[in-house]
C-alpha cells in the first residue's frame, strides 16, 4: 500500500493527502494512480471518486456500479445505464442501442451475439457459434423461457416438453426437470456413443462408452466411472470421492475436504489443499509436500512472502531478491490487498508502517508524524 510513501520522497499530511512518484490522493474524497508499464505490470492510469461511487481507468469509467462506459482499441465504444439503457459502436455490427425492455439490439451480451429484443420477455432472439459447424446457430423465444426454438431444430415449451440437438447428441424432455433422456454418438471429444435418461426424483442412468453412472435420488447418491477415473456419492454433499487423471478429492461436508491436483499426463501431484470446517481452515502445499499457505479465515493467514493476523496486522514482501519486506497495522480488509480501498481508505485506519530491509528498517506512526529507523545486526 504506502510502502512506495516511505520508500521514496513524500508529501503526507495525516491520513488526508497522500502524494509520491505517480499517486496522489484527498482521502477518501479523491485520488489518482499513474505508473508506466513494468516487465511484470501493465501501465495503471487511475482516478477515484469518492470510491465506489466514480472509478476511471484509461479506457472505461464506472459510476456507482451501474453506469459504465468504455472504449476501445478498435474504436469502438460501449455506454450501459443498468438495467435500462445501453448504446455504443461495434466495427463489425455498427451502431446499437436498446431501452430494456422495450427494444434493443446488443453485439455480444453475456454469451449471446447479436441479441435482439423487443418487449422482453416477449420476444428475444441471439445466436451462438458452432464451431464444429462451421457456422451461427439462431436461437428465438417468446414468452422466455416458455417458448424457443432454434434453426438446427431444436424446440421446447418449458416445462412441458421440449428438444435439444448439438453435434453428438440429441436430448428431450418431459414435465422438466422429472422425465429427461439423450441419445448420444460416437465422438472422440466427449464420452462416447450411448444414453442416458432420469425420472428425477427417484433414479438416473448414463450409459456410454466411455461413462458409467448411476443414481439414486439424484443427486444425492451416485456413482460414475468414466475413462479418467471414478466418483462416489453418499450422499452428496456430505461425503464424496473421486479419483480421476486430474485430481484425487475426498469431501466430508462440512468438517473436512482433501484434494490432490495431479499432472493428468504423468499422474504426478501438483500441488493439493486441505480443508477444515469447510473452509474455514485451509492449508495449501506444493508439490513436494510443503506447505505454501495457511489460512484460518478471517483471522489467519500464513504463506510464502506474507502474513495476515487479521484485523490487526499484515506483512508481505515487496521484493524477495532485494529481501524488502512492507508491515502495516491496522488492517481492517480480510482479504489481501484491494488497490481501491489502499488508495482511498486504507490510510484511515493505518496507524503504523514499516519498510524492512537487509541493513535496516524504516518506521512510520501517525502517518509520518512519527519516524525512526532501526539497524539489523
Amino acid at each position: 500500500m504506502f510502502a512506495e510513501a516511505i520508500l521514496a520522497s513524500t508529501l503526507q499530511i495525516g491520513p488526508f493527502w497522500q502524494q509520491w512518484s505517480g499517486h496522489k490522493a484527498l482521502c477518501p474524497l479523491w485520488s489518482r494512480e499513474r505508473t508506466a508499464a513494468t516487465a511484470t505490470h501493465p501501465a495503471v492510469d487511475t482516478t477515484d471518486v469518492l470510491w465506489p461511487l466514480f472509478t476511471s481507468h484509461r479506457d472505461w469509467w464506472r459510476f456507482l456500479f451501474v453506469m459504465h462506459c468504455q472504449t476501445q482499441q478498435d474504436g469502438g465504444y460501449q455506454f450501459m445505464l443498468l438495467p435500462i439503457w445501453f448504446n455504443g459502436n461495434d466495427p463489425e455490427s455498427g451502431n446499437y442501442w436498446g431501452l430494456f425492455p422495450l427494444w434493443g439490439r446488443h453485439p455480444h451480451f453475456l454469451l449471446m451475439t447479436d441479441w435482439r429484443f423487443c418487449l422482453w420477455p416477449v420476444w428475444m432472439q441471439y445466436k451462438t457459434p458452432r464451431p464444429s459447424e462451421k457456422r451461427w446457430m439462431t436461437s428465438n423465444a417468446v414468452i422466455f423461457p416458455f417458448f424457443h426454438w432454434r434453426d438446427d431444430g431444436s424446440w421446447g415449451v418449458w416445462p412441458l416438453c421440449g428438444t435439444g440437438h448439438r453435434r453428438e447428441s440429441d436430448h428431450h424432455y418431459v414435465l422438466w426437470p422429472f422425465v429427461t433422456w439423450a441419445k448420444y454418438r460416437k465422438d472422440r471429444d466427449t464420452a462416447g456413443e450411448g444414453s442416458s435418461w432420469m425420472v428425477w426424483p427417484f433414479w438416473a442412468d448414463v450409459s456410454r462408452e466411455r461413462e458409467k453412472q448411476w443414481m439414486l435420488i439424484p443427486p444425492f447418491f451416485g456413482r460414475a466411472k468414466t475413462a479418467s477415473g471414478c466418483r462416489l456419492r453418499c450422499p452428496w454433499p456430505f461425503f464424496e470421492k473421486e479419483s480421476t487423471t486430474a485430481k484425487d478429492r475426498l469431501s466430508i461436508f462440512p468438517f473436512y475436504e482433501k484434494v490432490l491436483l495431479k499432472d493428468y499426463r504423468e499422474g504426478k501431484a501438483e500441488s493439493g489443499v486441505t480443508r477444515f470446517g469447510w473452509r474455514l481452515v485451509e492449508i495449501y502445499r506444493d508439490s513436494s509436500g510443503e506447505v505454501e499457505e495457511t489460512r484460518v479465515f478471517p483471522f489467519w493467514a500464513k504463506g510464502r512472502g506474507f502474513f495476515r493476523l487479521w484485523p490487526f496486522w499484515a506483512t508481505e514482501t515487496l521484493d524477495a531478491k532485494k529481501c524488502v519486506t512492507y508491515s502495516r497495522c491496522l488492517n481492517l480488509i480480510p482479504i489481501r490487498w484491494i488497490d481501491a480501498i489502499d488508495r482511498n481508505w486504507a490510510p484511515y485506519w493505518t496507524f503504523y508502517e514499516s519498510v524492512a530491509k537487509p541493513t535496516h528498517t524504516e518506521h512510520s506512526l501517525l502517518w509520518g508524524l512519527i519516524k525512526w529507523q532501526t539497524e539489523e545486526n
